[in-house]
């Protein structure tokens, strides 16, 4: 597909509204993937530091920038893939802008296989933050083809079964493009640690329980454990503090009800768990970088465009 920087904003916004309100899983056999958000953007300058509990893989289109993980820093131009692993702090910053695609993502390792399971968690932990050449590796071909679907003046959506397969592909190359492989033996240590049951135990709860008080205290409590012990968990396994996962969880759900429900903002926030709809909306705009109401309005197909929104 032929890069041209007029088409990308109603080629983005397309992509955007139609990815992000069709495609939030991927089941293919024994892996499950869950999709946080698709991002098209034709302008990203500068954003905070930052990191995630989830993956979040990019690829330059147009432009130039840095991509800084820790103290290293690496060189962003068109063509480079760039990953951000679980709790690896991160920070992207351009002067005249760059023209990315991404998406966020994380595999749900009770519905997936060992073999898949343990080669994210590999990925997580080995992975090469930064490709320069991308353009010629299977990930950067699969974005564009993904891309080029929508690249059309017909208007029409692509089949779900197409947009499906695609996505999985380009999911699934990650782990060869940034990782070592799909080969992965668990040790003995990570196959009978009982800290990964207690956190799957303390994630479920916290899932069922979105639109309550959610303490450190009561989670711990439910599994009968100590907060430091709980603590020391969500540091270990979910690569962030318990206060920063169950803000993400919300997100994630209010972003649900803002896409599939027409529910007032209000009402969402209480569903969610927010203590005010003031403070849903500062925590929903850090999150994804756009207030509960636009990405409602524009059901995500404007896309994030600066730093400024």
């Amino acid at each position: 597909m032929q890069i041209d920087d007029d088409a990308f904003i109603p080629l983005f916004k397309r992509v955007n509204s139609i990815l992000n309100r069709t495609l939030s899983r991927i089941e293919q056999p024994e892996l499950s993937i869950r999709i946080h958000y698709w991002g098209f953007m034709p302008r990203h300058y500068d954003n905070t530091e930052h990191k995630h509990s989830f993956f979040e893989a990019c690829y330059v289109l147009t432009g130039n920038g840095t991509y800084i993980e820790g103290e290293t820093e690496f060189h962003l131009h068109p063509g480079t893939l760039f990953l951000s692993r679980p709790g690896i702090q991160h920070q992207i910053r351009s002067k005249d802008g760059l023209a990315l695609c991404y998406v966020s993502f994380e595999p749900e390792e009770t519905a997936s296989s060992e073999f898949y399971a343990g080669a994210f968690r590999l990925l997580a932990k080995q992975g090469i933050p930064v490709v320069t050449e991308g353009a010629r590796q299977a990930s950067g071909l699969l974005w564009l083809s993904l891309l080029s679907l929508f690249h059309t003046g017909s208007g029409n959506q692509p089949p779900p079964q197409m947009l499906n397969s695609l996505a999985a592909s380009l999911i699934l190359s990650f782990l060869a493009v940034h990782g070592p492989g799909f080969h992965h033996e668990p040790s003995g240590e990570e196959a009978n640690d009982e800290g990964t049951s207690m956190f799957h135990q303390a994630e479920l709860f916290i899932k069922d329980n979105l639109n309550e008080p959610l303490s450190l205290e009561r989670v711990a409590g439910h599994l009968h454990i100590t907060t430091r012990h709980l603590t020391r968990l969500f540091r270990k396994y979910g690569h962030q503090s318990f206060v920063h996962y169950v803000q993400e969880q919300r997100v994630q759900q209010a972003k649900h009800m803002l896409l599939h429900t027409d529910r007032q903002i209000k009402e969402i926030a209480v569903c969610c768990g927010f203590e005010s709809v003031h403070y849903f909306t500062r925590v929903f705009t850090s999150k994804l970088g756009v207030t509960p109401a636009r990405f409602r309005r524009s059901q995500f197909s404007e896309g994030r465009y600066d730093s400024e929104v």
